[in-house]
């Protein structure tokens, strides 16, 4: 029997290693909830979920960067830098 627990919860390491496997994902934060999308066009999905400092460890990590002006307001998107 296949059960679906919905987004787990990870660390700041484990997410950086998804985010740069899956070059369309990113990190979102609104209010005090984060996760990861594996989408950042579609931010409502969440398939990670990171608690408050595994998230500030990831937002400070340098291969990422903040993506402004989403659709939703009061949201921040992270993602992974394009390197040339």
């Amino acid at each position: 029997m296949n059960i679906d627990l919905g987004p787990r919860k990870v660390d700041a390491e484990y997410a950086i290693e998804y985010l740069q496997e899956n070059p369309e994902a990113g990190l979102c934060c609104e209010d005090q909830r984060c996760w990861i999308t594996p989408n950042a066009n579609e931010t409502d999905e969440e398939v990670l979920l990171l608690d408050a400092v595994e998230a500030e460890r990831l937002k400070d990590d340098p291969r990422l960067r903040l993506v402004s002006g989403i659709a939703h307001a009061g949201r921040s998107l992270w993602t992974v830098r394009r390197m040339t």
